[in-house]
C-alpha cells in the first residue's frame, strides 16, 4: 500500500472484504495479508486510510498467492464551492426500481445451480436435502403461463428424516424461488405506489453503494414487515434485498381447523444478485423459517422448528433456451421429499460446490448419531 505520489509506504491503512468480518490493516512497510474465502470472491475490497481518498477493488479475478500492488491518492482541501444534489432514499429506491427494465435481465434464462435445505428442531438437525438442478426463468409456454419459472433436479440426495412430524410434504424448493424479487416484490416494497406510505430511510452508505430500510405490508400481515435494499451508486442497480418478517404472513388459521398445531413465527429471506454482461442476475436465494409446533390439549409449545432453505447459482444460459427446456426434464414442481434416485458417489465427491458452499459440521455431527451420512444418502433413494 502505497502513497500515489511519493510512493511512501502507508502504515496501518485498513483494508476489509465487503459483506464480511474479514479485514486487516498494513504493516510498516505497508504489506498486508488476507485471505479471502471462496464465498467473497464476488465481492469488493475497501481500502481506507485517513486523508487519503477510499479505494474500493474487485477481488473476483485474483487468485491465491497473487500480490497486489495498490495506490491511495491523498484528498485535496479546497474551499471552491462545489454543487451538491442531495438524493433521498425515496429518490434513489423510485430510480433502481425505474431501472430495473435496464439493469435486470428480464429474458428467457436457464440457471444451473446447487439447492440445500435443512431442517433443526429445538436446536438440533434433524434433516438434510442437497440437489444439483436447473431454473428456467421466464418461460414463454402456454401450459405453464402461471409460472415464473420451470425447475429441473439433476442429482440429489437426502439424509434421512429424523424429524419428529416424520414431515413429507411441501414443495419448499419452488416456493424459494418465489423471492425472485421481480416477481414477487413487485407487489410489495418495490412497487412505487407505495413508496410515500412505507418512508425509506437511508441505513448508510459509502462510495459504491446505498443501503435502505423500508416497511411494506402484505395482505396476509398482521404488520407492516422490514426490508433492507442495497443499491449501487454508480448504476442504480440493486445489488441485494433482506426482508424480515414477524409473525410470518403467511400464517392463517385455516377455516375448519382454526386451532393448527404449526405457528408460524418469523422468516427472512436474503436475495443477492451478481453482473454478467452487463446485466444483473439473482445469484443466490436463502430463506430460514422458525415455527412453533403446539400441544393440541394445552396449546403450549411443543418443539421449536428451523427450516433453512439456500439456492446458489454459478452458471447462466441465455442462448437456445427453449430447446434446452424441450430437451430437458423441467417441471412446475419438484419432490424432493421422496422422490426415488440413484445415489451418483463420485458426482458428489466431485462437486466444487460442496467446496465453494461447505456443510455445516454441526449438521454433520448431529445427523451422523445412528449412521454415516453417505450410507443415508444411499439408502434414502431407494
Amino acid at each position: 500500500m502505497l502513497d500515489k505520489v511519493s510512493q511512501q509506504p502507508l502504515s496501518l491503512a485498513a483494508v476489509q472484504i465487503k459483506n464480511s468480518q474479514l479485514g486487516a490493516l498494513t504493516d510498516d512497510n505497508g504489506y498486508f495479508e488476507l485471505p479471502a474465502p471462496k464465498t467473497n470472491l464476488g465481492d469488493s475490497m475497501r481500502i481506507s486510510f485517513v486523508g487519503y481518498t477510499p479505494q474500493t477493488i474487485s477481488i473476483a479475478n485474483y487468485l491465491a498467492r497473487d500480490t497486489i500492488m495498490i495506490y491511495l491518492e491523498g484528498q485535496v482541501n479546497t474551499k471552491a464551492e462545489v454543487p451538491i444534489t442531495a438524493l433521498t432514499a425515496k429518490s434513489v429506491l423510485l430510480r433502481a426500481i425505474t431501472d430495473l427494465r435496464k439493469n435486470f435481465y428480464k429474458d428467457s434464462l436457464v440457471a444451473n445451480g446447487f439447492y440445500r435445505q435443512f431442517h433443526k428442531e429445538n436446536g438440533t438437525y434433524v434433516r438434510l436435502i442437497e440437489a444439483d438442478v436447473r431454473v428456467a426463468f421466464n418461460i414463454k409456454n402456454p401450459v405453464f403461463y402461471a409460472v415464473h419459472e420451470l425447475v429441473e433436479v439433476n442429482k440429489l440426495r437426502r439424509s434421512e428424516n429424523y424429524e419428529t412430524n416424520g414431515d413429507t410434504h411441501g414443495d419448499h424448493f419452488v416456493d424459494l424461488l418465489k423471492e425472485n424479487p421481480f416477481s414477487y416484490n413487485q407487489r410489495t416494497f418495490l412497487n412505487p405506489k407505495t413508496i410515500n406510505f412505507f418512508a425509506p430511510k437511508f441505513e448508510s452508505e459509502d462510495s459504491v453503494e446505498y443501503i435502505i430500510a423500508t416497511q411494506y405490508k402484505e395482505s396476509s400481515s398482521e404488520k407492516l414487515e422490514k426490508a433492507r435494499i442495497w443499491v449501487q451508486k454508480e448504476t442504480f442497480a440493486i445489488l441485494r434485498i433482506e426482508v424480515e418478517k414477524f409473525p410470518n404472513p403467511y400464517y392463517l388459521p385455516p377455516r375448519y381447523a382454526p386451532y393448527s398445531r404449526w405457528k408460524l413465527v418469523n422468516e427472512r429471506d436474503v436475495i443477492e444478485l451478481e453482473k454478467r454482461d452487463g446485466k444483473y442476475f439473482v445469484s443466490s436465494l436463502e430463506r430460514v423459517y422458525n415455527h412453533h409446533v403446539l400441544n393440541v390439549q394445552t396449546r403450549q409449545v411443543d418443539y421449536v422448528v428451523e427450516e433453512s432453505f439456500e439456492l446458489y447459482f454459478d452458471e447462466f444460459e441465455n442462448k437456445n433456451v427453449g430447446s434446452i427446456v424441450n430437451h430437458g426434464k423441467f417441471d412446475n414442481m419438484t419432490n424432493l421429499y421422496f422422490s426415488k434416485y440413484n445415489y451418483d458417489e463420485k458426482f458428489w465427491k466431485d462437486d466444487d460446490d460442496l467446496v465453494e458452499y461447505p456443510l455445516p459440521a454441526q449438521i454433520k455431527t448431529d445427523l451422523e448419531h445412528a449412521k454415516k451420512l453417505e450410507e443415508q444418502f444411499r439408502e434414502a433413494g431407494k
